[in-house]
């Protein structure tokens, strides 16, 4: 039998890049957006793979878009949508900030030996990932970290589909003077592997089901 923590294997990708925003103060809001999809939206898993191989994450502009496109990425499959969550929590400080957004970050990315995709400040790395024996599998995640500028928090918690494509909509529109920092990592990187209930529920226990 399988290990039940056999995702640990399987790493996330990621596209991060860390800019100054036009900040006129110390608030700054940590956003993080959580998505669990059907298997058979295997264009998101290819459409995230090619946003962090080709963006150019060296500018404002360039973080901006590899948001936008990843929100567009996951607005045009909202009939594989399956689970969420949403926080969004405004900080007083830019150090406060920086270390919610970092501890977010290692709680996703600690669920995985290895990242097998990363682009970093436009760097991108590959990494060789491990083979599995062949399941049952179901379920992409998504997970979206975004701190902005705003003075108060930028999306409401998610329990249904309308909501979920609202907060999408709402993290799309964020202008580069305003996003600061992003990152997205998502799960399995390989469009041909997908995630099983029971992993699912081990490393993304507090997911709700869409209504």
């Amino acid at each position: 039998e399988r290990a039940t923590n056999s995702a640990m294997s399987r790493p996330p990708s990621r596209v991060t890049r860390h800019l100054s925003g036009e900040i006129t103060n110390n608030i700054v809001t940590i956003t993080r957006l959580q998505v669990a999809m059907l298997a058979s939206a295997r264009h998101v898993q290819r459409s995230l793979n090619q946003i962090a191989e080709e963006t150019d994450l060296g500018t404002p502009e360039g973080l901006t878009l590899g948001l936008r496109e990843t929100v567009v990425t996951l607005l045009r499959s909202p009939e594989t949508w399956t689970h969420a969550i949403a926080s969004s929590k405004t900080v007083k400080t830019k150090q406060e900030a920086k270390q919610r957004f970092e501890s977010l970050s290692m709680e996703e990315r600690s669920k995985f030996d290895v990242e097998s995709l990363s682009n970093v400040g436009g760097r991108v790395k590959h990494r060789e990932i491990r083979e599995r024996e062949a399941d049952v599998a179901d379920y992409i995640v998504v997970t979206l970290l975004v701190g902005t500028a705003h003075d108060s928090p930028i999306i409401d918690p998610v329990m249904s589909s309308e909501e979920l494509r609202l907060a999408l909509k709402r993290l799309g529109s964020i202008t580069p003077d305003y996003l600061m920092v992003y990152e997205v990592l998502w799960s399995p990187q390989d469009e041909s592997d997908s995630l099983t209930d029971e992993e699912l529920l081990l490393n993304y226990p507090k997911l709700f089901q869409l209504s």
